[in-house]
């Protein structure tokens, strides 16, 4: 007979094994999503207001809410004072999640190296990618090509690897690993909702349609807190849909949990998704009186965190830190160990020059009404800030929504009503602030951070948008039935444009990339309504226009291509304009030798 624990051991193994055997989708997609987002990592700065967060978070790990030392040579930003004490205006929650991973970063620095480290978890990412692709293919070999990807993928860093000095940059590190983590998971929820709600085809379609073609991306590499946002948003969808499929009420409580929690981490977000869950909760299920009763208990609970920081930094649980004023008044902070100073760029008129010829504006005298904000932040650009539909020109197709009910006359599901209620108390949410506070969050974004090209705040609502144009059924039976010639053509395109690029690097680069993607994008978008209405408007009995639903596809890969482009531009300008390029180290080094090349060329022979 076996030991007791030699039996407990094999069961343990048999259940691991056959857990993966049956996750290799899931799998498949974490992996991926965090192998592409470790290769963009390094330790640049996106944002002045992650100066701020890096400061907060050295003062944390050494003991202190307020800001006692300075990590690094913040000047401005989201700091407050509160009697003689400095503090960060930004939530604690993402700073919290950090500590775990520094500790732990520290302790592998000491062994052997923090750097080398997170190269090996890059690595094994890419081979478990390889791995797990061939396994879902049922291939011989995928155990060898998935080792040989690692081998590979080390052997070539390795030949360049100059070690990131983690006394000076291991902060900065650990919280961006830990958002790099959190973005892996959110593509990952998008993958188990969307697989729940429409298949694993369209499961797969939306999780790498969230790497490759939102700015939930290009947060994935940031110091800032929006991931997390995202994450705790969408597990809670996660977990309403599972309570209409399975009518439990352990699946609601925990998305009251996690709402809780989301207005911790910022306060507007989770706001609006507590009032749309309690909404949805009342309007959809006609809760009685004992359940909201209980619900009420457990989102207090759930607030915990959110009082409890608000107490030990203002002196009262219900104050809101976000809403303090921000100070201009000289606190003295003493020098951080290993300082970490951002020389101003020799380069810097260069710099201004670049983006100018890239085609970025200056007019930050800007005035909108509420209908002009929500027409900017959606459809339109202001400044460089692209609206939603134009940064991801494929969601135009989610307006063609209502049109497609009200044709065929189907009766919304109860998950379209919840996510319908969210759209509007998140848009209306900032409506208001504008009408009734004169508070301009959607504005402050463009006026505070002049170069970005996005609306950070609305992240969420281009996963809400893919669901709509999911859930309607000739769209979402085109996708998955073109699936792999989408991926193909999407593929294409995007080199084609790369090799454009090339060739104009070549010769006149820079050229005013802006202005081109902006009416190529409403020119894109406009296509793909009309084809996607007139897709919609067909009678049911006449048989589908090859030639239409070619054009569609065509229309479908062209705007996926064109939104990972201004996700690769966006990464690329910023690393180009970074106020010290030569403290501008990434995780891959391969990646690094080919930024500081091109900042060499273009700076010298361009500018």
């Amino acid at each position: 007979m076996k030991p007791i624990c030699v039996y407990l051991r094999s069961s343990a193994v048999k259940i691991i094994l056959k857990k993966f055997e049956t996750n290799k989708f899931p799998l498949l997609v974490f992996f991926s999503s965090l192998f592409i987002f470790l290769s963009f990592a390094g330790t640049r700065l996106f944002f002045s207001d992650e100066g701020v967060i890096l400061d907060q978070f050295y003062n944390f790990i050494h003991g202190s809410l307020a800001l006692k030392a300075a990590k690094i040579n913040t000047a401005t930003g989201g700091f407050i004072l509160v009697g003689d004490n400095l503090y960060g205006i930004f939530s604690y929650s993402l700073i919290m999640l950090s500590v775990p991973v520094y500790y732990l970063l520290s302790i592998v620095d000491k062994l052997y190296g923090a750097h080398l480290f997170l190269l090996q978890i890059w690595a094994f990412s890419g081979g478990m990618m390889v791995y797990l692709a061939g396994k879902i293919k049922r291939s011989r070999y995928s155990g060898i090509y998935g080792l040989l990807t690692i081998l590979i993928l080390m052997a070539v860093n390795l030949y360049l690897f100059k070690p990131i000095y983690f006394p000076r940059w291991g902060e900065l590190l650990s919280i961006e690993f830990t958002n790099i983590l959190i973005s892996s998971f959110i593509v990952l929820v998008v993958y188990l909702l969307f697989r729940d709600l429409f298949g694993n085809k369209i499961g797969l379609f939306a999780s790498f349609f969230v790497i490759l073609a939102t700015p939930v991306s290009f947060y994935a590499i940031t110091l800032k807190h929006h991931s997390l946002t995202v994450l705790l948003t969408l597990t809670a969808f996660y977990y309403f849909n599972k309570f209409i499929e399975k009518k439990q009420n352990k699946f609601i409580y925990f998305a009251y949990i996690l709402a809780g929690l989301c207005v911790w981490v910022r306060v507007l977000d989770g706001a609006v998704l507590l009032i749309s869950l309690l909404a949805g909760d009342i309007l959809i299920f006609k809760r009685k009186f004992k359940h909201l009763l209980l619900i009420s208990i457990i989102i207090l609970v759930s607030l915990t965190p959110f009082f409890t920081f608000n107490y030990l930094v203002l002196g009262t649980p219900f104050s809101i830190t976000e809403t303090t004023p921000l100070t201009d008044k000289q606190v003295t902070l003493y020098t951080a160990n290993d300082y970490i100073s951002l020389n101003e760029n020799p380069e810097k008129d260069k710099q201004t020059k670049l983006l100018d010829r890239l085609g970025f504006t200056w007019n930050l005298n800007i005035r909108a009404n509420w209908l002009e904000v929500m027409g900017y932040s959606l459809f339109l650009k202001l400044n460089n800030t692209f609206g939603v539909f134009l940064f991801g020109p494929f969601l135009v197709i989610a307006l063609a929504f209502i049109i497609e009910k009200a044709k065929r006359k189907v009766k919304f599901k109860e998950i379209d009503l919840f996510f319908g209620i969210y759209l509007l108390f998140l848009l209306g949410s900032y409506c208001l602030l504008k009408v009734v506070y004169n508070i301009d969050s959607l504005i402050y974004i463009i006026i505070h951070t002049p170069a970005v090209l996005e609306y950070r705040y609305l992240l969420i609502l281009y996963i809400v948008l893919l669901y709509f144009i999911m859930r309607m059924d000739r769209i979402r039976k085109l996708i998955e039935d073109q699936i792999k010639k989408i991926v193909l053509m999407s593929g294409i395109i995007l080199i084609i444009i790369f090799i454009l690029n090339l060739l104009l690097f070549a010769r006149s680069y820079p050229v005013a990339f802006m202005n081109i993607f902006y009416y190529l994008s409403i020119a894109t978008s406009m296509l793909l309504l009309i084809f996607s209405l007139l897709t919609i408007m067909k009678d049911d009995k006449k048989s589908p226009d090859p030639m239409h639903e070619k054009l569609l596809i065509i229309l479908i890969a062209a705007a996926i291509a064109e939104a990972a482009t201004l996700l690769l531009f966006y990464y690329w300008v910023v690393s180009m304009t970074y106020i010290s390029p030569s403290q501008n180290h990434t995780i891959v080094p391969v990646l690094e030798n080919i930024l500081k090349w091109m900042f060499q060329v273009i700076m010298d022979k361009y500018i």
